[in-house]
């Protein structure tokens, strides 16, 4: 059995100063209407209180060398200022009918259980604070829980089945925060609050969630519920004010949201969607209006989300990769690299007055409902496209150059070998051939049509089709020009022209002879001419006059090609 310290325990109040404890105590069952101080006292062994009944209970500059122990008690208000903590602090199963403060203490361990009517941590230096099942009552008024100024905590733990108080995070610097069970209430981080890493994890959030000022290096929403409205503004809407807000790096993984999520800041580096429901809407605005130099926002998309995104005038590197469902708007957007990859888009992704772009690549992915609207693509400097599906893509302007591979690390390399470069491309523009005349796009459509020959061509060996293939893009352009038609078939009957006269044993001269051409070419289909009948004879100008007929027909055939090149299909 530890000593007794209350010797009378009829006294109305019980103050202790300037005392030394060296023995282990332990008091139970102590009440007192009056109120209960302990003053610069030192506590040099485990100090127990338990069912202790009082006015008020504080204690003032008081040092504890080992553990101390606040149980099952019941007071008004109560506290610790100025104290040292040694060993562990405990304070389970209590209860404070008004205010119990914690105001510059120093301690490593503290353990915090029980209904405070306001708790509050005060210009504090604790190594770790758990808050474990606090709270957990309706009182006679609505609870608070805050964190105010000037506290330096390494790590809170905020766990409970259920808490029924008001959090609020006034100033201080925490290394570590996490909240885990059930919120009743609303949560609000306002003014210089620096935390390096906060955790809103396995969870249900029922009112408000606010982040008003403060400096956070990561924020992970994870596998939670939230209820009501998230809220995270470096702006005061009502009274349109700048509030110091500083993010760098923002993550939501695993969570449904039954209302809106609105995150309205510029000083933010990245922001990470997987795995959610938005069951209305998620809005993310970065203010790039504002030439802030330093606004470039990393967005990774990922995962399988649900729901309707909203990402508007934000400078970004915009990543999107897994399963969407739901609908996803960029709007107003000026973006550095735009990479869709492994991506698979059962809902719609529309991206909407793009104002600059340098990178971009779809590569390994199933587009669906994917629209570029209000924008021309061929904004972006570099366009890769790799071993995708384009059925369901819309663009306002189609892409006029694109690549299999980008040589920029950062975008991925794509297909660099040849072949398959060339049989990807050949690929992609036949899906954009056929999106194209979908859309009643013709002269797009054939223009597609034409780079896919061309790409068709590269693919293969030196052969036969080669040959063909080679030809159709020499005689009209894979059917998209008359004039290169008109100028093949002149060009093939002035070749033939030559042979004709090698072989008849004429030196051709341009002057002399300029008209004689003009005559063989007119002559078509007998390509030869009058005035050589004997030498027309020979068999070997038969054989040129024979071949010359089928490369002059097919370059005729080729320009009325082109010519009906809107009427085809």
């Amino acid at each position: 059995m530890g000593d007794s310290i209350f010797l009378n325990k009829n006294d109305f109040d019980k103050k202790f100063e300037n005392i030394i404890f060296p023995n282990f105590i332990l008091e139970k069952n102590i009440s007192t209407e009056g109120d209960i101080l302990f003053n610069n006292c030192t506590f040099k062994s485990t100090f127990i209180l338990e069912n202790l009944k009082a006015r008020e209970l504080f204690f003032f500059k008081c040092n504890f060398e080992e553990k101390f122990i606040l149980s099952s008690s019941f007071f008004n208000i109560g506290g610790f200022t100025d104290c040292i903590f040694s060993g562990e602090i405990n304070l389970t199963s209590n209860k404070c009918t008004s205010n119990f403060v914690l105001r510059n203490v120093r301690g490593k361990e503290f353990e915090i259980n029980g209904e405070y009517q306001t708790l509050q941590i005060v210009s504090s230096k604790i190594g770790n604070l758990i808050l474990k099942d606090i709270n957990t009552e309706r009182l006679y008024r609505e609870s608070k829980i805050e964190f105010l100024v000037e506290n330096e905590i390494n790590k809170i733990q905020i766990k409970s089945y259920i808490t029924l108080s008001n959090i609020v995070f006034v100033g201080g610097d925490y290394k570590s925060v996490f909240f885990e069970g059930v919120f009743e209430e609303s949560i609000n981080f306002k003014k210089k609050v620096k935390i390096e890493n906060l955790y809103l994890e396995s969870s249900t959030f029922k009112k408000r969630i606010d982040f008003e000022e403060g400096e956070y290096e990561y924020i992970s929403f994870y596998r939670s519920i939230f209820q009501s409205l998230v809220l995270i503004s470096d702006n005061n809407l009502t009274e349109d004010i700048p509030r110091d807000l500083k993010i760098k790096e923002l993550t939501f993984h695993s969570c449904v949201f039954d209302m809106n999520v609105s995150v309205g800041m510029e000083d933010i580096q990245f922001l990470n969607l997987s795995n959610n429901n938005f069951k209305q809407i998620f809005n993310f605005n970065n203010n790039a209006d504002n030439n802030n130099e330093n606004s470039e926002v990393t967005i990774r998309i990922n995962g399988t989300n649900q729901g309707n995104i909203i990402i508007e005038r934000v400078d970004a590197d915009v990543n999107l990769s897994d399963i969407n469902y739901g609908n996803i708007l960029f709007k107003d957007l000026n973006i550095s690299t735009l990479n869709i990859c492994e991506f698979q888009n059962v809902g719609n992704v529309t991206f909407s007055n793009i104002k600059s772009g340098y990178y971009f690549t779809i590569q390994d992915s199933i587009t669906g409902n994917l629209n570029f609207i209000n924008f021309d693509i061929n904004i972006f400097k570099e366009i890769v496209i790799a071993q995708s599906s384009l059925n369901g893509i819309i663009f306002n302007k189609y892409p006029n150059k694109i690549l299999s591979y980008s040589k920029n690390s950062i975008v991925g390399y794509g297909i660099k070998e040849k072949s398959k470069s060339s049989s990807n491309l050949k690929n992609i523009y036949n899906q954009l051939k056929h999106i194209a005349r979908g859309k009643g796009d013709i002269d797009v459509s054939n223009k597609y049509q034409s780079l896919e020959y061309k790409q068709l061509l590269l693919s293969k060996e030196f052969g036969f089709d080669t040959f063909i293939l080679l030809l159709n893009w020499l005689s009209n352009d894979n059917g998209r020009s008359w004039f290169r038609g008109v100028i093949f078939t002149l060009s093939i009957a002035f070749l033939f022209f030559l042979l004709y006269f090698h072989f008849i044993g004429i030196v051709f001269c341009f002057e002399d002879h300029f008209k004689d051409y003009i005559i063989f070419i007119t002559s078509f289909p007998k390509l030869e001419l009058e005035t050589y009948s004997c030498e027309n004879n020979y068999w070997e100008v038969k054989l040129i006059i024979f071949v010359a007929r089928i490369f002059v027909s097919y370059g005729i055939y080729q320009t009325i090609t082109a010519f009906r090149k809107y009427a085809k299909g």
